[in-house]
């Protein structure tokens, strides 16, 4: 704890976060990032246990009992953030408990098996859309308002880099969400400014977690091939931006959207996606 504290400085100290899908994986890493900073969390997830599901070792017996353990105080409140009814309570439980949310990070969402346009069901197009584009905005709305009447806060959202341009065609419904999520940042950036409120997003490329790489298999070698800086990425290289993004590091810097993909971006798009 000697060495977190000394490299990590309590820029948030005083601070609450309340991060969404942090039951496990990326939010996770993110969620312990701005505690070691100094942040209270709220701590959101479907299902606060998922990180049993894909046996992803936890230090405690919850991400908010791990929080806990770092000398920062979190609640975990179950919720599905496509509900907006169920948005709202969750807002006003993290009210209640802290009396204020100083940041929020959209990063609930994610796919449902890969699919194109022309063979894309409307049901499983609706869910991507509702699990990755329609919860950041119900929370940005709850949670922004919020924000308005105190005149500061940090929003982040989790696009991804298939939102910048596309990545393969069975993508499509997560692709054109993430889009929507990166136009949904810069239009809030701009509502927002004159209240003192950040609003930018990161876009993450292939980054290794206990659930995506545990499917893999072989092809983890073929994507590494379109990655010019030689590797997949790992939670620690989007918490480090989303550090950036949450502290006063980034206070003049709103509607932005940051690629963490290790330089993925700047190949040719025909030669992405060869390995699939």
């Amino acid at each position: 704890m000697e060495n977190d504290a000394e490299y990590f400085p309590p820029r948030l100290r005083g601070q609450v976060a309340l991060i969404t899908g942090a039951g496990r994986g990326l939010g996770r890493a993110y969620a312990l990032r701005l505690a070691q900073l100094g942040a209270d969390i709220v701590v959101n997830d479907v299902d606060l246990a998922s990180a049993e599901q894909v046996s992803e070792p936890l230090t405690a017996g919850s991400v908010a009992e791990e929080i806990r353990q770092l000398g920062r105080q979190a609640i975990g409140i179950t919720a599905d953030v496509t509900c907006e009814t169920a948005v709202e309570r969750m807002v006003d439980e993290a009210l209640s408990s802290f009396g204020q949310i100083d940041i929020l990070i959209n990063n609930a969402g994610g796919g449902r098996g890969s699919q194109s346009v022309t063979q894309c069901p409307p049901e499983v197009w609706d869910t991507v859309m509702a699990k990755n584009l329609h919860s950041a905005f119900l929370c940005c709305r709850a949670v922004g308002r919020h924000m308005q009447q105190r005149r500061r806060g940090k929003i982040i959202n989790v696009a991804s880099v298939a939102g910048l341009r596309p990545l393969m065609p069975v993508l499509a419904p997560y692709a054109v969400a993430k889009a929507g999520v990166i136009q949904l940042t810069r239009a809030l950036a701009l509502e927002l400014a004159s209240y003192g409120i950040n609003v930018n997003a990161i876009a993450p490329g292939y980054v290794a977690t206990v659930n995506w790489m545990g499917g893999l298999g072989k092809i983890q070698d073929e994507l590494v091939t379109q990655i010019p800086m030689g590797r997949i990425g790992r939670s620690e290289d989007c918490a480090k931006v989303i550090e950036f993004l949450a502290t006063d590091l980034s206070d003049f810097v709103t509607g932005q959207v940051i690629s963490v993909d290790g330089g993925m971006g700047h190949l040719n798009p025909a030669y992405m996606g060869q390995a699939y």
